[in-house]
């Protein structure tokens, strides 16, 4: 399934708050887009209004010539997101969520879930951690397991809000391989990063800092 994102002269205000100024850009995939720009730039509330948590004080931004509706079943097959921390269950094991997650949207049968639910974490370098359970994790290690969980579901669209915090350089790296591998695969890939190497590798950055005025 192909995806097309396209924002124009998308904002949005809270009282008198500008949360996000006015912004146009358009995409699709393949493609990993960093989104960037200081802290109280926008990209978080960016990224909400593109998944559909936020609505736009002005303009408008659309998913496949749609406004984003999250409870929309096309809508959320076609979108996957990772802005806050994903719901984890204390009761089961890293392996035993991702294999659910993988069951519940219908990708394989329980055995292949478990298998693929494995890959991941290796992917992710915390494959001896499959028999562990979230609370038991450190902050690095939590961040990897919710960007595992987010990975683990179907989607034609990936949103991203900096997902690499907490992490050191090498399972950065790990990171930017598994993004790169789902752009290979056919996803638009977004994600609000601050660190270098994610916007290096990046096909294309989109910089939500304000043009100086040089008046």
């Amino acid at each position: 399934m192909t995806v097309t994102v396209r924002c124009h002269q998308l904002s949005v205000s809270v009282d008198e708050a500008v949360l996000l100024p006015e912004t146009s850009f358009s995409a699709e995939e393949p493609a990993l887009i960093a989104l960037t720009g200081a802290n109280g730039t926008g990209k978080t509330t960016l990224l909400k209004t593109l998944v559909g948590r936020q609505l736009p004080s002005t303009g408008e931004g659309l998913i496949n010539g749609q406004q984003p509706y999250e409870f929309d079943p096309v809508f959320r097959a076609a979108v996957a997101s990772l802005i806050d921390t994903p719901p984890m269950a204390r009761d089961m094991t890293l392996t035993e969520q991702l294999a659910l997650v993988r069951i519940s949207w219908g990708a394989e049968d329980a055995a292949a879930a478990f298998t693929a639910a494995e890959q991941t974490l290796q992917q992710l370098t915390i494959g001896e951690l499959g028999d562990r359970f979230p609370y038991e994790l450190s902050a690095g290690q939590l961040q990897l397991f919710a960007v595992g969980l987010t990975l683990s579901r179907p989607f034609s669209l990936l949103l991203l809000d900096e997902p690499e915090r907490h992490l050191d350089t090498d399972r950065v790296e790990a990171l930017i391989t598994l993004l790169e591998q789902r752009v290979a695969e056919g996803a638009l890939v977004i994600t609000a990063t601050h660190r270098q190497e994610i916007i290096s590798r990046a096909g294309r950055q989109l910089d939500l800092n304000p043009i100086p005025d040089h008046q």
